[in-house]
C-alpha cells in the first residue's frame, strides 16, 4: 500500500503600509524620497503591530526610512528577524519625487499604467524587483509566513500581480494578505 501525503505548500505573507509621513499629510509623492513618520504615523504603527498574527516568522523591510521606523516599532512587540531590501521601495518616481500628488499622476500610478522613466522607474521595473524578492522570501522561508513592510506601490503591485486587478486607495499602516505562490505561479 502506497500512502500519500498531501501538504498545502502555500506560502502567505502580509504586507504593511509604513504610517503616516510629512509628505502623506501635505498630499506630496514620497517615491524613493526619505520621510520620517508623524507623530499619527508612529501612533498608527504601534497599533498595526498589534494586529500582526502570531505565526510571521520573519520581516521584509523597504530600506527607505518611514519603513524601517514603521519595522522597528512593529519589532518592539514582535521581535523578529528582520531583512532590508532596496527592491521593497517604494515606485521611484524620479522628477516627480518631492512634488503635489496631482490627480493625474495619482490616476497612473493607481491603474498600474505608469512609466516615470527616464527619470523614475516604469511598472515592469517595479515588477521585477518585486517579483525578485518574493523569489527570495520564498526560498528562504518555505511555506512560514513573512510580513513585508513597505509603500502603497508595492501593495498595488502585489495585489496586481495575485488578482489581475488595480486598487485603489492604501491607507497608511494598514494590513493586506498575498499568496506567494500564487503570485511566482
Amino acid at each position: 500500500m502506497v500512502v500519500t501525503f498531501c501538504y498545502d505548500n502555500t506560502m502567505n505573507i502580509y504586507v504593511i503600509r509604513h504610517g503616516q509621513t510629512e509628505l502623506n499629510v501635505k498630499g506630496y509623492i514620497n517615491g524613493s524620497l526619505d520621510d520620517p513618520l508623524t507623530p499619527t504615523g508612529i501612533e498608527q504603527a504601534y497599533a498595526a503591530a498589534l494586529t500582526l498574527p502570531d505565526t510571521i516568522q520573519r520581516m521584509y523591510v523597504s530600506s527607505l526610512s518611514r519603513t524601517r521606523q514603521t519595522a522597528a516599532i512593529l519589532n518592539e512587540v514582535r521581535q523578529l528577524p528582520v531583512a532590508f531590501s532596496d527592491d521593497l521601495q517604494e515606485v521611484n518616481f524620479g522628477v516627480l519625487n518631492g512634488t503635489q500628488f496631482l490627480p493625474e499622476h495619482k490616476m497612473r500610478h493607481e491603474s498600474m499604467s505608469y512609466d516615470w522613466r527616464p527619470s523614475g522607474e516604469s511598472f515592469d521595473d517595479v515588477k521585477r524587483r518585486v517579483l525578485r524578492i518574493l523569489g527570495k522570501i520564498q526560498k528562504e522561508n518555505g511555506d512560514s509566513e513573512a510580513l513585508i513592510v513597505a509603500h502603497g506601490g508595492i501593495i498595488r503591485m502585489l495585489h496586481y500581480l495575485e488578482f489581475g486587478e488595480t486598487l485603489g486607495e492604501i491607507k497608511n499602516a494598514s494590513l493586506s494578505h498575498f499568496n506567494i505562490d500564487k503570485i511566482l505561479a
